[in-house]
């Protein structure tokens, strides 16, 4: 079995910490996301792990439990990735923090995402 692959992207408070392993691309964000255009810097991200996930037959996970603030601008490159996951044949899981009030307003009304088979689901801990 292979160690899993990890790379770090930052941008002022922002982490993104992509691991890859055998099965699954996992996304885990950290930090504060207080840019004015975070999807300049999240979208490139997304789209390269997307594309691995789908060449490889592999589930994609984003977990923003660790996330401590995010603005309003930060959610729409996810929605956006949420929606072709939804339409397409992608395997997605969104993690996030239930018991952050802000965290439990944001994502659980994500769950309009969520399909009938499971591909897309939207779990909160």
């Amino acid at each position: 079995m292979s160690a899993a692959k990890t790379d770090l992207f930052v941008k002022n408070s922002l982490k993104l910490e992509i691991a890859e392993d055998a099965s699954s691309i996992r996304i885990k964000l950290f930090g504060r996301s207080i840019d004015r255009e975070p999807g300049n810097f999240i979208t490139p991200i997304i789209t390269e792990s997307l594309k691995k996930t789908i060449d490889n037959a592999k589930d994609l996970v984003i977990d923003f439990r660790e996330l401590t603030y995010m603005n309003s601008s930060t959610i729409t490159p996810f929605i956006k990735l949420l929606d072709r996951a939804q339409r397409g044949n992608i395997h997605l899981t969104v993690l996030y923090n239930g018991l952050k009030k802000w965290q439990d307003l944001n994502f659980s009304a994500l769950k309009i995402f969520e399909t009938g088979d499971q591909r897309v689901v939207i779990k909160g801990f």
